[in-house]
């Protein structure tokens, strides 16, 4: 027997360590009901919709047509470039703000509310330098916002909360304590909030709690070798996720200014070794050719020591530098070069602001991808068959019609119809074929909406669609 398996598990020492622990555990059970209602999960829709069955086929087929196309070539089509996230309410106006990179190029992204709602974006706009976006939604009701805190006041060694959906698992609760209030790296512009509560897929956008329900952080990601969390998560500090979310909704993009140059904060030791106090100056490492910074005359060695007559200590942020971007403003930088202290002067520049494109084309679909196609929801329909359904696995008691295209401008897009779907019944009707399809979708209804029951290789949906969108339009 181990020294290890000798020694007996002894409970807390005393009644108030147990008090403290449970008192921790009240806090955390309350916070975290109070802030719940605020977190939404959020999905972006990236281009086709296929299911997994109806990609394989496609890409077959484009082998067969293309065959000095290697499988490797062709392989990326197998797979969904859809995501999930998360994000927080920020208001009742219906603002949800996010990452970036989870909603970035996506052809249509909606979230899903604590109560069970599905809530489609309006609009969304994105800033890829801080990695955040603001998600506008087209339903409003009885949305509850988060509660924002001070991230200036986090101190290391603080207890934090993570409440996020990471791999679609709904408000997962995880909690850690900040290990870093400013690390700074070089994916980001911003110093950010390093922290071990967990952080893994589909966390993104989440919220960084402190134990009083505050959202102090959003969550970006995490260090990682395998892309799994390996114990350092990373959030951006609420203060400056809500003045880029405040400036995206009412700009639609960040104006930013650059001067072109790069900098590096100075150890002790590297201040020393310049004949600098351990406590002045940032080092110039890069200085953009015909930046307004080199047209100035600001070179690569240059100790800057103070900007706009404000010196430069271990607590500076080098976003000040670009902090006032007004246009035509000439900008002081006092340097140490060579042991001497210069004076230069340079007009920041303004950068155009990225406007974001579509990662997938919006296309027409080709005249052989359907047998019919219903105009008004925008998809693609064609008579199933044994061959078919075999090819598909779908069930094998599968009937109705075979979806072979749907429109990326379409609700049935949005609400999730794909490709290699079949659609068993209409408003409550099963049909067995295109015509009693359009039979049914010729009936009179109560309104101008259609209910379908879906059949995929995996499932079966009920889905409820606007039948006459398109005519709208």
């Amino acid at each position: 027997m181990s020294d290890l398996d000798a020694v007996e598990p002894t409970p807390l020492d005393s009644e108030a360590e147990w008090f403290s622990a449970n008192q921790l555990s009240r806090v955390v059970r309350e916070m975290v009901t109070e802030a719940s209602p605020g977190i939404v999960t959020v999905y972006a829709l990236r281009g086709p919709r296929m299911t997994p069955a109806w990609r394989l086929r496609e890409a077959t087929k484009q082998l067969r047509k293309h065959p000095e196309y290697s499988r490797q070539h062709a392989s990326p089509s197998f797979e969904s470039p859809d995501d999930q996230g998360s994000g927080l309410v920020m208001d009742t106006e219906g603002y949800v703000l996010t990452c970036n990179h989870v909603v970035e190029g996506a052809n249509a992204v909606f979230v899903r509310t604590a109560d069970g709602r599905k809530i489609h974006a309006t609009k969304v706009v994105g800033d890829p330098v801080t990695d955040l976006a603001v998600i506008q939604l087209g339903d409003t009701d009885k949305l509850t916002p988060v509660r924002f805190g001070d991230s200036d006041r986090l101190r290391v060694g603080d207890w934090v909360v993570s409440l996020a959906s990471p791999y679609d698992l709904e408000r997962s609760v995880s909690v850690g304590i900040v290990s870093s209030t400013r690390r700074w790296l070089s994916s980001s512009p911003v110093p950010m909030i390093q922290n071990d509560a967990s952080t893994n897929p589909g966390s993104s956008g989440g919220a960084l709690l402190n134990l009083r329900g505050e959202v102090v952080g959003i969550m970006e990601g995490c260090l990682s070798t395998t892309r799994e969390f390996q114990g350092i998560g990373l959030a951006t500090p609420v203060n400056v996720a809500r003045e880029i979310a405040n400036e995206l909704k009412s700009r639609g993009f960040i104006q930013r200014g650059h001067f072109g140059f790069d900098t590096q904060p100075l150890s002790a030791d590297m201040a020393t070794l310049l004949e600098l106090s351990a406590d002045t100056g940032i080092y110039v490492k890069h200085v953009y050719p015909g930046s307004p910074a080199n047209v100035a005359g600001l070179r690569v060695g240059d100790i800057i020591v103070s900007f706009d007559d404000k010196e430069i200590d271990q607590s500076f942020d080098p976003q000040t530098f670009t902090a006032d971007s007004t246009p035509g403003k000439r900008h002081r930088f006092e340097v140490v070069r060579d042991g001497k202290t210069i004076q230069i002067k340079a007009v920041m520049r303004q950068d155009q602001p990225r406007i974001d494109e579509p990662r997938f084309a919006i296309d027409a679909p080709t005249d052989d991808s359907y047998e019919y196609f219903d105009k008004n929801l925008g998809i693609g329909l064609a008579d199933l068959n044994e061959e078919l359904i075999q090819e598909l696995d779908l069930p094998t008691d599968t009937s109705g019609v075979l979806i072979t295209y749907v429109a990326m401008d379409s609700d049935a897009y949005r609400e999730g119809l794909a490709a290699g779907m079949a659609i068993a019944r209409v408003n409550g009707r099963a049909i067995a074929n295109l015509d009693e399809y359009c039979d049914s979708m010729s009936r009179p209804r109560h309104s101008n909406r259609s209910l379908f029951l879906l059949q995929s290789n995996t499932d079966t949906y009920l889905v409820l669609l606007n039948t006459d969108q398109r005519e709208k339009q």
